[in-house]
């Protein structure tokens, strides 16, 4: 198990203390380590030359005594020598042949110190240190000569601990001194440190308030005396006037004559030759102090001005949202790339999407646009021009439907010229369009009509004629003959012009609508009861969705079967005769409108985009020559006119149509709307 020892966390002024006994501690080692060498160093030479002087001098007087043999006078200058310090501890003389002449041992001469240390004649001294066990002696060896001839040898030894015993009084009174020094250092640290963590702990204290939201604390003294005072300014504008708080050195804007605005990054450093710095700075935590002071003023002003301005930027953001989100036409903001970023209400039910987040992810412009007015083509003109205005697109939203917009778009660029966005209006105007459709169709009508009108009549007097002459020229033929056949062939295509005409005439005149108050639902059944049965031969069926809460409609029911009749005869034609088909009736009531929707959609071959909006121009058809007169369509269009309504129609080639018949509600005796 690993034990983990806590950890201690020191205060600014234990650390001031620790600091300061670290310092005088390292200093004292450092110079004991120091004194204690050199000391050291010149104690053991020193001690070296005592000892080298002793046996030189002993071997110097011992020559007379050796010659004479006097043992006496030997022991003599040995005592001499051990009793000149307490540090000597022997002294003895060898003759030549390393026999012991004299010594001062008292309890016997040890014989292994003879040859301990030895001395070569051509040396004056050799010094060995021998360790005895008790001692550690330095053995000083010196030769004896008279003249070239060598007599003996001197032996003395010395103790070191006079060395030692100095070298431990000196450490000991650095250390005495080491630890004063600590005792004065730490009261005069004390009171250094007293200053400071005051100071920094009203610095703290001022951070901690700031924190809080507080930008009115004050951690700097207030200035002895103001500018004002000292250099007699008057100048009421200044930020600085009057105020003992705030030091122009460190206000932007300040109006003191020693202010350079282009020095003002260096104001501080510029400002020390001022009368008004020279009397109120101080020392470095004074400085941070002021520059802290200075700090929350500042950020309190610049926290105001961001107050008004966030205030401002809410009001303009609150009424731009306003209008971006009530807008009736789609806003949008799209990436470089065609992705929505953002996109008002109106835009996401244009596009027929549930929620923002589902534009926002998976919807992009390139797919909604359709050609030849695609995205990219949109782009391209956008980066020529930077916009483009009311360009009428065909949009596709997500249920399918096209629609007729008019799309302006501006190009958001960066201060290098890079696209960042598209911003844009697309306006829905697919209503517009239709009315105008439609307008031009009435009009188209009506013109047609006045034309046929006057054609068929002149048409259909010789057409009477010539049935009638053909009638009484059969009457005098025989049955099966050439000219029986001929006139047969006559009759029945006057027959067929008469039908034509007579349609013509049909569609041309306004023919009186008995308007009786009517079911819509059992209209179209009474229709479909009529063809079920044949559709279901050709192997096409019909389903029937009524909306039971549709009220009574007031309209003219034979008129309103014939539209549906021609409705429900193109669906079957459109549809192949060797496939199965299904043609879907539905109603429905727009409460709010007060409008009776109709839609009859089928699984044909649906109608080419080049001639849909050609489908109610009488006489037009694709049909074969024979099997269709043109005429359905466009007499149903003028029935349902004739009732204030709408007929619309929605194709994709391959995949079948869907006429839409839009009919007010006029509420007749005792209907529910």
């Amino acid at each position: 198990m690993k034990l983990e020892l806590p950890q201690i966390k020191l205060g600014f002024r234990g650390k001031v203390y620790l600091g300061i006994i670290s310092i005088i501690l390292l200093s004292g080692f450092l110079m004991a380590l120091s004194v204690s060498t050199l000391v050291s160093e010149a104690l053991s030479r020193e001690f070296k030359n005592r000892g080298t002087s002793l046996a030189v001098n002993l071997a110097a007087r011992s020559q007379d005594p050796i010659l004479t043999m006097d043992s006496l006078r030997m022991k003599d200058l040995i005592t001499q020598v051990v009793n000149s310090g307490d540090d000597i501890l022997y002294a003895f003389i060898l003759d030549d042949k390393g026999q012991v002449l004299s010594h001062n041992f008292d309890g016997g001469f040890p014989v292994e110190l003879k040859t301990a240390n030895t001395v070569s004649e051509n040396q004056d001294c050799n010094i060995r240190r021998l360790d005895t066990g008790e001692y550690l002696v330095h053995d000083f060896a010196t030769p004896i000569f008279i003249g070239n001839h060598r007599l003996g040898t001197v032996r003395i030894g010395l103790l070191g601990t006079k060395a030692r015993e100095t070298i431990q009084n000196l450490l000991s009174m650095i250390l005495m001194l080491t630890g004063l020094s600590i005792l004065i250092a730490g009261l005069a640290g004390a009171a250094f440190a007293d200053q400071v963590t005051k100071r920094i702990k009203t610095l703290q204290q001022a951070s901690e308030e700031v924190l809080r939201g507080n930008l009115d604390v004050q951690s700097a003294p207030a200035l002895k005396k103001t500018c004002s005072e000292l250099i007699n300014c008057n100048n009421t504008a200044c930020p600085a006037y009057g105020s003992n708080r705030r030091r122009c050195w460190y206000l932007v804007g300040t109006m003191s004559p020693n202010y350079i605005e282009r020095k003002r990054a260096n104001r501080v450093k510029n400002c020390k030759d001022c009368a008004v710095y020279k009397a109120n700075s101080g020392d470095e935590i004074q400085h941070l102090a002021e520059s802290f002071d200075a700090m929350t003023m500042a950020l309190k002003d610049h926290i105001s001005r961001l107050a008004q301005s966030k205030a401002t930027l809410e009001k303009s953001e609150r009424k731009y949202r306003r209008i971006f989100e009530a807008s009736m036409d789609t806003i949008f903001v799209a990436d470089p790339q065609g992705n929505f970023l953002d996109i008002n209400q109106a835009g996401i039910a244009m596009l027929g999407c549930e929620s923002k987040e589902i534009v926002l992810q998976s919807v992009n412009l390139d797919d909604i646009l359709l050609e030849p007015d695609s995205f990219q083509a949109l782009c391209e003109e956008i980066a020529c021009k930077s916009f483009i205005k009311d360009r009428e697109c065909t949009l596709r939203a997500m249920n399918g439907h096209e629609l007729q917009v008019l799309f302006s778009c501006t190009a958001h660029t960066d201060g290098k010229g890079r696209l960042i966005s598209y911003e844009g209006i697309i306006k829905d105007i697919t209503r517009r369009r239709n009315m105008e459709r439609q307008l031009l169709q009435a009009d188209k009508l009506a013109s047609i009509g006045q034309l046929s009108a006057g054609v068929a009549h002149e048409i259909n007097n010789p057409l009477g004629l010539i049935l009638g002459y053909t009638q009484l020229l059969l009457r005098g033929e025989r049955n099966g003959s050439q000219n029986y056949k001929d006139l047969k062939t006559i009759e029945k295509h006057a027959r067929n012009c008469k039908a034509i005409v007579e349609a013509l005439l049909s569609f041309a005149r306004r023919t009186e609508t008995k308007r009786v108050p009517i079911d819509i639902n059992q209209t179209i059944q009474k229709v479909v009861a009529v063809v079920e049965r044949q559709f279901e031969l050709d192997n096409v069926h019909i389903d029937t969705h009524f909306d039971e809460t549709i009220p009574l409609f007031t309209g003219d029911a034979e008129k309103l079967k014939q539209v549906f009749m021609n409705l429900l005869m193109n669906a079957r034609q459109a549809m192949s005769k060797s496939n199965a088909g299904q043609i879907v009736i539905s109603t429905a009531f727009a409460r709010p409108q007060g409008e009776i929707h109709v839609t009859i959609q089928d699984t044909g071959s649906g109608i080419p985009r080049k001639i849909i909006n050609k489908i109610f121009d009488p006489f037009f058809t694709t049909k074969p020559t024979g099997r269709g007169t043109g005429l359905g369509l466009s007499i149903s269009y003028g029935i349902i006119k004739e009732h204030n309504g709408q007929i619309s129609v929605q194709s994709e080639p391959g995949k079948g149509s869907t006429f839409t018949v839009t009919l007010p509600v006029c509420l007749a005796e005792g209907g529910q709307a």
